[in-house]
């Protein structure tokens, strides 16, 4: 079970940055500002590192794409801007899900929240508070997928295993099985609910949001008080919502 305050605990962060990464963001931002390809002797004389070590630099970021080797020298690599994409993603997800979220508000007069996987958690990207003035809607609120109706609407669609066997890696193997079968249940479904597991006394229900190509970007969620709110009311609610946002992201 994990408290209020746990929820909202964000994971440390590195006190400071290595010379290695200062060499390579170097490195990169040289690149970048070259506006195309550029050698590595002009790298060493831009970046005032040894040449050597930019040539080593480079072969190590060639090697996993955020470089690219071109016939005038390296140019930025398709990692870079796949991890652009990624970072873009919530500022599209706010923008086709705002008008969904005001309207599941207005339907349900419960706490509508969007959120995003971030490791074995979910983050909040936008939330509208409902019946539950115990928990904050500040963007970046941080809950456990293992438990949340987020996080589970998130893992039944999501196609990386990988990320799946993170967030379940504690479970035992009867816990294990049964939390396949339920991820198989909010695949049937397209709805995935959690009665009260991640904060006592409040029942969430979600479902996933998807690109066009049917990858999983996200998920909103309803939540409210347990005695107060009736799961098979808002079921059919957050499930049309999840397909309206999906839906409006494929038409952006």
């Amino acid at each position: 079970m994990t408290s209020l305050a746990e929820w909202n605990t964000s994971p440390s962060r590195p006190s400071g940055s290595t010379s290695v990464l200062d060499r390579i963001i170097a490195i990169l931002d040289t690149v970048k500002e070259s506006g195309g390809s550029t050698s590595i002797t002009d790298l060493a004389l831009h970046t005032a590192l040894p040449k050597s070590t930019v040539s080593r630099l480079v072969a190590a970021l060639v090697q996993q794409r955020y470089l690219e080797r071109t016939p005038g020298g390296v140019t930025l690599g398709l990692r870079l801007y796949e991890l652009g994409a990624r970072a873009s993603l919530p500022r599209r997800l706010l923008s086709a899900a705002a008008p969904v979220i005001k309207d599941l508000w207005d339907l349900t007069g419960e706490r509508v929240g969007l959120w995003v996987n971030q490791g074995t958690d979910m983050v909040s990207i936008a939330t509208v508070a409902g019946r539950l003035p115990m928990l904050p809607t500040r963007a970046g609120m941080r809950s456990p997928a293992l438990t949340t109706a987020s996080g589970k609407a998130y893992l039944a669609f999501c196609e990386d295993q990988r990320v799946v066997d993170r967030v379940s890696a504690l479970l035992g193997d009867d816990a294990a099985d049964h939390f396949r079968d339920e991820l198989n249940q909010v695949r049937a479904s397209v709805v995935a609910t959690d009665p009260g597991d991640s904060y006592p006394g409040i029942l969430a229900v979600a479902s996933p949001v998807l690109s066009a190509d049917h990858v999983v970007l996200g998920a909103l969620s309803i939540a409210g008080p347990s005695g107060a709110m009736d799961p098979e009311r808002v079921a059919p609610l957050v499930r049309a919502a999840g397909v309206r946002v999906t839906r409006r992201l494929a038409a952006a």
